[in-house]
């Protein structure tokens, strides 16, 4: 069994009794990298599919208490629910029209939010790629991403009220956004290769 995260497999563990290879989905580190002549702004950055389970509600409450800049890039079904219940300092990008574009987003952000517990989360990856540090819920995939106070911090629950504590801790720590940036190079396609081409040598004797 090959699974994307630590996080599967020790779930492939407890419910098939089974012990899984991982190999981590592949980053473009030639899309998204870190530039150091792009400055961080003052704004803060979640994207993503706009799923319930994926908890954005949970960071427009926390913004619309902070009044902090921030924007939303994604569409889905809450995008209506959403835009309805945020303020003014929260915009909505619904269109990022490509890579290099969404590459500044991130680049430009102070930080980016991530409040669900995900598989893997390429997201986070691809936020701290182009030098942003990552506000994380601290399960599921962020805890193989992000290195807390290194290269961002955690939040406990899926709360606003733990978000914003997480949000004013992070504003009293000065994050080094380059080693942000080279933190996720084990994730790059090539490091997916490599391991790709390993378990099937490993196993089948194929080589590729």
């Amino acid at each position: 069994i090959i699974t994307l995260s630590d996080h599967i497999a020790q779930k492939i563990k407890n419910y098939y009794g089974r012990e899984a290879e991982v190999i981590y989905p592949p980053l473009d580190i030639k899309k998204f990298f870190f530039d150091a002549k792009i400055k961080p702004e003052n704004y803060y950055l979640a994207a993503g599919r706009l799923m319930h389970y994926k908890n954005f509600h949970i960071i427009v409450e926390a913004f619309n208490r902070l009044g902090w800049p921030l924007k939303i890039v994604g569409l889905g079904p809450e995008f209506g629910p959403l835009k309805r219940m945020s303020r003014p300092n929260i915009e909505f990008l619904s269109f990022v029209k490509n890579d290099d574009q969404l590459r500044q987003i991130y680049a430009r952000a102070k930080a980016f939010i991530f409040p669900s517990a995900e598989d893997f989360g390429l997201v986070m990856a691809e936020a701290q790629a182009c030098g942003a540090p990552v506000v994380a819920l601290a399960a599921g995939g962020a805890l193989e991403i992000v290195r807390d106070g290194e290269t961002g911090l955690f939040f406990p629950r899926p709360k606003a009220i733990d978000l914003i504590e997480a949000l004013n801790k992070f504003n009293q720590i000065q994050f080094n956004r380059k080693l942000v940036g080279s933190s996720v190079k084990k994730f790059a396609k090539e490091e997916f290769k490599k391991r790709l081409q390993k378990i099937l040598k490993m196993y089948y004797n194929i080589k590729i």
